[in-house]
């Protein structure tokens, strides 16, 4: 049985550590309200801008011949799609539970079922955790990376991202792009999902159909009626379908890398407060257990004195 100075040592041990991981508890709580409250504020105008760039896609792309005079035409040609961009979102920092782990473990099984049906993943990597993982352990290429931006991002990282992948898809690097990230769901969960921004319907949930996005992105064409059964009125361009993508696609593609960066922030978030809430408690199933263990050890050693007491007094005798 261990010494009583051993056990004070420990109690004084975990109590300094509870204090920490109470404390990163109630800094999270703090911070994962106001994160929660600019995904709700997102969500909306990220759907209708989806919405309304669906609509647009729908009607010009099978006519991307007519588009001259905009670099974004290239962004809408059909074409065979062999090397796929995936954004992939962690967090910079840990101590949030299983939330980088699972993160990265989906990125690893992506990359092998892409590998296994011919195709080329090449990865734009957003977090510290998931970037170091990807240079430890992946042999793919990399689009690049940002880190130290993750606990409050900003339309101007959105911005950088969405700049870095559009030139890496007009230059032939890869024909498609796809998000993989986390989304918000409670205070206590979150879900990973794949969200395809281009092409409008993305591949990967044909090899990855668990992980595929179910918020209400984009993933199909939309339908020539509406719900009521009425013809949709025909779409009209103003000045022109180039000057109107010119506008629509930047921002189409930095709303959604920015909404998710949004989503993964919060989920992250979420995922420290419910750790160091776990830590905590086990912090204090810990400290009764180390009492219960100081108090017989410090009984043991009470009655050791007292048996050597009475054994001294009997030898006198």
């Amino acid at each position: 049985m261990a010494n009583l100075k051993d056990i004070r040592r420990r109690i004084k041990s975990v109590k300094n550590t509870q204090k920490i991981t109470q404390a990163m508890r109630m800094v999270a709580a703090a911070k994962v309200k106001k994160a929660e409250m600019r995904v709700k504020t997102a969500r909306p105008y990220g759907q209708e801008l989806r919405s309304v760039f669906t609509q647009v896609y729908n009607e010009i792309k099978h006519h991307v011949g007519e588009l001259e005079g905009t670099r974004y035409a290239e962004l809408l040609s059909p074409k065979p799609i062999k090397n796929i961009g995936i954004v992939v979102i962690s967090s910079d920092r840990g101590l949030c539970g299983g939330f980088n782990s699972n993160v990265i473990r989906q990125m690893f099984r992506l990359e092998e079922a892409l590998k296994e049906k011919g195709l080329t993943p090449k990865f734009y990597l957003v977090g510290r955790k998931v970037s170091t993982a990807f240079s430890s352990y992946s042999e793919s290429s990399s689009l690049g990376s940002m880190v130290d931006m993750t606990a409050s991002p900003s339309h101007h990282d959105a911005n950088l991202i969405s700049e870095t992948l559009t030139q890496a898809f007009l230059k032939g690097e890869i024909d498609s792009i796809e998000i993989l990230s986390t989304h918000f769901q409670s205070m206590i969960s979150y879900k990973i999902q794949m969200t395809p921004v281009l092409p409008v319907k993305g591949l990967i949930e044909e090899y990855m159909p668990e992980i595929r996005s179910d918020q209400g992105y984009v993933t199909t064409d939309i339908e020539q009626k509406t719900p009521e059964g009425n013809i949709r009125p025909e779409l009209l361009l103003e000045p022109s379908s180039a000057k109107t993508l010119d506008i629509l696609i930047p921002m189409y593609l930095s709303n959604a890398i920015y909404t998710l960066l949004l989503e993964s922030s919060a989920s992250e978030l979420a995922a420290r407060m419910t750790a160091m809430a776990n830590a905590t408690n086990n912090a204090s199933d810990m400290l009764d257990k180390l009492t219960v263990q100081y108090n017989k050890a410090r009984q043991a050693s009470i009655t050791q004195e007292i048996l050597e007491v009475v054994g001294g007094a009997e030898a006198a005798s």
